[in-house]
């Protein structure tokens, strides 16, 4: 099946003095979509549409899907249990009032759905998300979930779940078609694993606006330290470029992801759960 394109809309910059930056690399891939007569799926941060309204009614106006990427961009467990549905049902209030759409999915910030949150996914079926991409199934320096399912399965107490694709084994398993991991593993490698994921039915590239930002001047970010902020910056030029060869690859451009998880059958689907007890993906 075809590769579907999406994008985390984010500012990566929130805690420094500098202005929101993300609109107009995400013009650019909205132009460089219609240019392919294709449609994907953007993941909002809710509170961006207080900054930037506009932006993500120009997401909604040109037929791609608005999705929740959390009401602000900080992993579920320090979100909390106890504020992470009314988050939820905040944020989708928002992006709902404000492209008059029903959003139906939702993408952790930094696929931080983890053993350390085994409540989230019955939250996600509460608040009226019927699908849910938020798993990188493998160990990661940041977040993962090893064990879950590389493919699509369904949460036994939650929605329909379309895992971050990766490819290989133990610590070197990575999420190849997306991130840093897109715009520095060797090119001929990425298409090789994208022909592969092209195979599977739930493929999609991720990206975020910085990803294409070729202007922005470097500062250490307030989350990260000096050598991330500088992996997060350089190598953006041609990233486009990176992403057509990529979904060129794994077959075109597949359906937004709503769509995608709709036409799966649901009832032949694997069901997981998190274990009680599950212990943490290493830091």
């Amino acid at each position: 099946m075809p590769i579907t394109f999406t994008l985390d809309l984010e500012d990566h910059r929130v805690g420094t003095p500098a202005p929101v930056r993300c609109a107009r690399p995400t013009h650019d891939v909205l132009r460089w979509l219609d240019q392919h007569g294709a449609r994907g799926t953007f993941f909002v941060v809710a509170t961006l549409a207080h900054e930037a309204p506009e932006l993500i009614r120009a997401v909604a106006d040109a037929g791609h899907e608005v999705a929740l990427h959390a009401l602000h961009h900080v992993p579920i467990a320090e979100t909390g249990e106890a504020r992470f549905l009314p988050e939820l049902r905040e944020g989708k209030a928002i992006l709902e009032d404000l492209t008059g759409r029903p959003v139906v999915g939702y993408r952790a910030p930094i696929f931080s759905l983890t053993a350390q949150t085994p409540w989230a996914p019955a939250a996600l079926t509460e608040a009226g998300f019927t699908y849910s991409s938020s798993v990188l199934p493998a160990n990661n320096p940041l977040h993962g979930l090893a064990g879950a399912p590389r493919t699509p399965f369904r949460w036994a107490d939650g929605p329909v779940e379309l895992p971050c694709p990766v490819f290989g084994r133990g610590s070197a398993t990575v999420p190849f078609l997306g991130g840093v991991y897109l715009r520095y593993l060797p090119m001929p490698i990425v298409e090789f694993v994208a022909r592969r994921a092209g195979r599977t039915p739930a493929g999609w590239a991720y990206t975020h606006p910085y990803d294409f930002d070729t202007e922005e001047p470097f500062e250490v970010l307030p989350h990260a330290g000096y050598v991330t902020s500088r992996i997060v910056h350089h190598r953006r030029r041609g990233t486009l470029k990176r992403v057509d060869r990529v979904i060129a690859a794994g077959g075109g451009f597949g359906p937004p992801l709503a769509e995608l998880a709709a036409s799966l059958p649901v009832d032949r689907l694997p069901t997981y759960s998190i274990e009680p007890g599950a212990p943490a993906a290493p830091r």
